[in-house]
């Protein structure tokens, strides 16, 4: 029944309320059944179903709905047929729970609920991978920490950036009048690089550049309240911050014992909290304010610092680019890329500058691309770009800037600031494109 359990108040495990099972069944499908046997005993049912009871087939004479008791059962076959697979040497005991006439799943795919259902479960219950195995469609649940702290788990080695730990705090929660000891809160505190959810790290991590650690960064962003060692919930507002979007590389985690349930709000299907007042002072006390404000600074600081790549540098030496011009007749204009001098590409980290600029200097050319534009981000350096690609563009920009060199300084003036206002608005259209592309989905097209 609902609230029936043999663990009635017990605060050592997941469950206390006899609630989880029956709710969560019956949050996916309209029919369920729980087959169960101990050691040495026989396979025995129970089952619920919502059109039954809605039917009158679970009334009895007195009018009271009354679940059937339990009966002598047997597999699905495609249950036997996994546990045979799994367990050659034979099923001593253990349950399932079969559940049927689905009609309230997220994810209508079996690939979509598959990758969804394993990312939830590891991070769920990734504190206790390490005592029970858990697979989904045959596939088992990797661990994930979605403070990305824990060695070996999934995702914690991705790539090279790792987050970064600050110490946890251990906090002891005393009976205000007795002072008698109620339980402890654990506060773990992590940020994370700026472009730790990028593939290409000079790019944000939008559409097709974000990746597999990116979902847990958007899912799991705010205060994350775990108890007994399970996740439970998630918060965005405190009494003192609202977490936002660039929050997202910032981590807490709060964890209590079950002995704080009532402190906590916990309710019965132990999916969410509501803090009360108390322990949010608790939490302020034990510096929490303060320790979310040092995140955001050390995030800020990491955005502002360039990373080694955006320092300028060499990227190539280029042979003449003659060979692109054709053999046309010569005028003035096109002479100095004709006479077979090479050019060099040089990347530059230039806040509200043009995407690009071209200097000449005793024979040499240079040409200099803005890595804070998003014309390098997204196209010359983009995911589809190129080898090919790039050295067009290349050709294409040195060969139209330079030519200001040749004209007076009137004209160059006037040339430069029609270069910038080039720039604002190719920033501005490949902000729309990328908006456009973020919410289809980040399709590749």
């Amino acid at each position: 029944m609902w609230g029936g359990t043999h663990r009635e108040n017990d605060r050592s495990g997941f469950g206390r309320y006899g609630y989880g099972l029956p709710c969560s069944s019956l949050s996916l499908g309209r029919r369920f059944t729980v087959i169960s046997k101990v050691g040495g005993g026989a396979l025995h049912a129970v089952c619920l179903d919502l059109d039954e009871i809605a039917a009158g087939d679970y009334t009895d004479a007195q009018g009271n709905i009354v679940v059937p008791g339990a009966s002598t059962a047997t597999l699905p076959s495609f249950v036997s047929d996994y546990i045979a697979e799994n367990h050659p040497e034979g099923w001593e005991s253990g349950t399932v729970i079969y559940i049927e006439n689905l009609d309230r799943l997220e994810w209508l795919t079996s690939r979509g609920l598959r990758q969804n259902v394993r990312r939830q479960f590891g991070v769920t219950y990734h504190k206790i991978l390490g005592e029970a195995e858990i697979f989904v469609d045959g596939e088992y649940v990797d661990p994930i920490d979605p403070l990305f702290l824990t060695p070996k788990f999934h995702l914690h080695d991705l790539d090279e950036e790792r987050a970064q730990g600050l110490t946890p705090v251990k906090v002891e929660v005393r009976d205000p009048a007795s002072g008698g000891y109620l339980g402890t809160i654990t506060l773990r505190y992590v940020w994370l690089p700026p472009s730790f959810g990028s593939v290409d790290k000079s790019r944000d991590a939008v559409g097709i550049n974000a990746n597999a650690r990116f979902s847990i960064l958007k899912e799991y962003h705010g205060l994350i309240f775990s108890r007994n060692g399970r996740l439970i919930d998630v918060q965005t507002r405190t009494p003192w911050t609202t977490f936002i979007n660039n929050d997202r590389y910032i981590k807490v985690e709060i964890e209590f014992s079950a002995t704080l349930d009532e402190a906590f709000g916990v309710t019965t299907a132990k999916q969410q909290v509501t803090v009360s007042p108390v322990i949010w002072d608790i939490l302020q006390q034990a510096g929490l304010p303060k320790a979310i404000e040092q995140l955001r600074k050390k995030v800020k600081e990491a955005k502002a610092s360039p990373p080694c790549g955006d320092e300028p540098r060499v990227l190539k030496h280029k042979f003449s680019a003659a060979s692109a011009i054709g053999d046309g007749k010569l005028n003035r204009q096109t002479a100095p890329i004709r006479r077979g001098f090479p050019y060099l590409v040089v990347v530059e980290k230039a806040p509200r500058q043009p995407f690009f600029r071209v200097e000449g200097h005793e024979g040499a050319w240079t040409l200099y691309l803005n890595t804070m534009h998003r014309f390098y981000r997204e196209v010359y350096d983009g995911p589809a770009s190129t080898p090919e690609l790039k050295t067009s563009l290349e050709v294409l920009l040195f060969s139209s800037e330079s030519q200001i060199s040749l004209i007076n300084q009137e004209d160059k003036e006037n040339q430069n600031m029609k270069l910038s206002l080039w720039s604002d608005r190719l920033d501005a259209v490949l902000g729309i494109l990328s908006d456009h592309l973020k919410t289809d989905g980040g399709k590749d097209y």
